[in-house]
Order: structure tokens, then sequence, then C-alpha cells
């Protein structure tokens, strides 16, 4: 099917109609260059609905020209605006109205076959708010393999040659703290095949600036790389490259510590937890993360507060992995007591607040065999809509988790679709969800072990992997 706005026809440009998926991606990059609609579609020499059918998805650009003078306008590369304009395909429903792109409906819009009609419900019991798995379960489809596997090689030249980078532009600081808030948010939302191809763009360029930076400027620099190091490390750890994860951190331990920030080295520090999670040297990992906490004056600000409570966070779901409840519950009795003196959202690239650390809490419980107390702390709650997607994705995978161990496996089905309806990159290739379904397509009957066999076939099982939230 072809359609043909006013605008289009006086240049020749068609559009093909396609899935209306929002183009989440694409609205970031348009408000990362300072673009409204009107503004973009005037630069285009186009109609405005056409930039709204666009990042709506309703449709696409259908000539290279286009495709071309939109990826200036973005400031971003032709790969990169090929990945917003085409994410993975995932075969994940969207009942629920997750974000909300900022167009309004026009007479040229395409109803998508994902129709939202109905309204968003309330939790009123644990797990009542997620999909239906007999909603779904008969979607066919295997996943599409990621293109993060390819991008692997040359993140590794591009930390191979940090010290001997090749030549090229560097932009102002100012422009490169926006570029890194920007590869920050595509972490957090668990954007990792579009993450992966800025990454790779921008790490030479930071490694140019740190060598090149002023004596004076040089801390700001490390500082914005040391973050970047960690958008790298999201990508090796979630997708089982663990030393290529290790040595990333280590890279940003460096750069946290030559930033002269010292709650950017505690962030650091919450980072290199990683690690433990992966070699199981759960005590050690405890202790470290104590350390780096003991190292913060809490009453300094709120980022302060917000980095000591991560740290603390981070180590009650490990202690709870060793099997220490005790101390396990301390460890979130100090991240609680910390989030009280925070607002919740983003510090230092870690999400952090009460309704985080009441996350982290459902994690310890399933950790500790608690499922009582699991499914209490879960009835009548939901992670508020504004949080970045991978952390409310985790909430649903451990309320999954916890219905397993409560022998409640629709519910456990119906969990972990609405965990893949958040984030299906973060699921795709989730090592505690393989183990959970394949378990259960295993120990399940009739319409139901097909209804698993069905989720299995839209995982990648890696060679391994860790880590708890982002």
């Amino acid at each position: 099917m072809v359609a043909l706005t006013s605008d289009d026809a006086g240049h020749g440009l068609a559009e093909r109609t396609l899935v209306k998926i929002p183009r989440l991606g694409l609205v970031a990059d348009r408000k990362r260059v300072g673009h409204t609609q009107e503004s973009l579609a005037a630069a285009l020499g186009l109609d405005v609905k056409t930039v709204r059918q666009w990042e709506n998805g309703t449709y696409r650009p259908s000539t290279h020209f286009l495709e071309q003078r939109l990826a200036e306008e973005l400031r971003i590369t032709r790969r990169q605006l090929a990945l917003r304009l085409d994410p993975p395909a995932e075969n994940t429903p969207a009942p629920f109205a997750d974000h909300e792109v900022d167009s309004e409906p026009t007479g040229c819009d395409v109803p998508s076959v994902s129709d939202r009609s109905r309204p968003v419900p309330e939790l009123c019991s644990a797990g009542r708010n997620v999909i239906d798995w007999r909603e779904v379960s008969s979607r066919p489809g295997s996943p599409a393999p990621s293109v993060v596997h390819s991008d692997i090689p040359q993140l590794r030249r591009v930390l191979d040659t940090r010290d001997l980078p090749e030549d090229g532009p560097v932009r102002s600081l100012s422009e490169l703290m926006v570029a890194v808030d920007t590869v920050v948010a595509r972490r957090l939302q668990s954007d990792y095949a579009v993450l992966a191809a800025d990454v790779n763009e921008l790490l030479p360029e930071l490694h140019r600036a740190v060598l090149s930076a002023p004596s004076a400027l040089e801390p700001q620099y490390a500082g914005l790389l040391a973050r970047t190091y960690r958008a790298a490390d999201a990508i090796a750890d979630k997708f089982g490259y663990y030393d290529l994860s290790a040595r990333i951190i280590d890279l940003m331990r460096t750069s946290a510590t030559q930033s002269g920030d010292e709650l950017l080295v505690g962030s650091a520090a919450y980072v290199r937890g990683e690690i433990y999670f992966a070699s199981h040297d759960l005590e050690a990992g405890c202790r470290m993360l104590t350390a780096a906490a003991d190292k913060i004056r809490v009453s300094a600000s709120e980022t302060a507060a917000a980095t000591y409570g991560t740290l603390h966070m981070r180590a009650a779901v490990m202690a709870a992995r060793a099997g220490s409840a005790l101390r396990a519950r301390d460890h979130i009795e100090e991240a609680r007591q910390a989030a009280r003196q925070v607002n919740e959202g983003v510090h230092l690239g870690t999400v952090f607040g009460l309704p985080s650390a009441r996350i982290h809490q459902l994690s310890l419980d399933v950790e500790l065999g608690d499922v009582g107390g699991a499914l209490r702390l879960a009835t009548g709650w939901a992670p508020p809509i504004t949080m970045p997607a991978e952390r409310r994705s985790h909430f649903y995978i451990d309320l999954g988790r916890a219905f397993h161990l409560a022998d409640q496996p629709e519910r456990v089905l119906s969990a972990f679709w609405e965990a893949k309806r958040i984030a299906p990159e973060h699921v795709r290739e989730h090592s505690q969800v393989i183990d959970v379904v394949d378990h259960l397509e295993l120990t399940t009957r009739g319409q139901l072990r097909d209804a698993f066999a069905g989720f299995a076939a839209g995982l990648v099982k890696p060679q391994g992997r860790s880590a708890f939230g982002p």
C-alpha cells in the first residue's frame, strides 16, 4: 500500500506503510538537536503530518535522499537512522501505552495492528495488570539475531586504540555532554542495538578529546568518558562478553578517578559489582560495595545520598544471593533510608529512589525464597511509568520469578510478557528468564506448555551473563 501527502507528491516522495510502533529513538534524536516536529518538517520541506507519521510508526521515508536529509538534520549516521526506523523485530504485544509520542492523530494515519483501545488498569493485586498470556501465546516467530553482536569486534578495536585514536573532529564540551546524555538514556531504556552503534562512534572522539584537552578541562572529559564506558559495559555484560565487560569496567574506574569526582568513583564501584555477580564471588563483592559506600558522606548532597543508596541496594541483592538474609535486609534498609533523601530519578547514570529500592526489595525476597514477602510487596503497586524501561522490566521479571516459586505458571508467563513488552532487548537474553521458561516448558502441559514454548522461541541463549538493573 502506498500513500502520498501533498508535500510528498511535490517532491516525488512515496511513503510505505508499516506496523505502527512508535519510534521513540527518532523522537529523542529530534529533541536532542532542538527540533520540534514543525521545525523538522520545515527544514525538510515537508508537511508536519509526515514527520508525525514517521515518529508514530505509521510510515517511513521511502527514498535514500530523504533518509540522508533526515539523518543530517538529526546529526546521526545513516546506520543509526536505519536502526531508529527499523528496530529489531520482537513478537510482543503492546496493550498499554508505555510512552506517548508527541504527535496528534491525522486523517492520513493508518490504524495500527496493535491498537491500544483498553485503558491502563490499576494494579489491584500482584500481577493483575500484566498481559494475559492467552492473548499472545499463539503468536509465531523467532528472534532476529541482534545486531549488537556484530558491533562487538569494532568495540574491541576502539578500546585497543584508545591511546592512538584515528584522526577526526572533536566537538565542544557542551556538545559532547549532550551526546553522552543520549547514550546514557539509550542504556537506561535497553535500546542496545542503537546504543552499540552510538558508543562505537562516540568513544574514539572522547579518546581524542581526553588526549588533546587542556589540563584544566581534562577532568571533565574524563568524566564523560567514564559515563560512556559504562554504556559500553552494558552492551558487553548484557550480551555475555564478560572478558570485555571486566576490561571496560577497569577503564571506567580509571577514568572516574581521573575525573576527580568521588561520587563517580562510587558509581564505578556499583558497576564493578557485575564482575562479582559473574564470578559468584559474592562475599568479596559485598565487601567491595560496602567499602565504597563507607567513603561517601551521605548528607553532602542528593547525588551523594543516591550514590550511597545504590551501592547498598546492589549489596543487598548480592548478600541475598549469597544466602545471608540478615545482611541483605540491613543493606536494603540503608538503601531505603538514603532513598528518603532523594527524588526518584537518574543519579550519575543509575536509577534510584524509593520505587527503585522497592524493586530491589522484591529481588531480594525472591533470592531468599520469601515468596509471601515478594507477592505482598508487589500487590497494589506497579513501577511508575516515568521509570526507565530496564528497571521497570526488572520488576516484572522478578515478579515472574516469584510466581514461579509460588507454582503459578500462568502468572509467570503474563509477568514475563509484560517485562518483554517494556524492554524486549533486555528480556531476550536474560538468563533468569531463560532458566524459568526452560523449566516450565518441561513441566507444564497442554496449551500452557505450548505457550511457554512460544515464548522460549523468542529468547536467545547467551554463553552466560549476570547483573541486576541498570
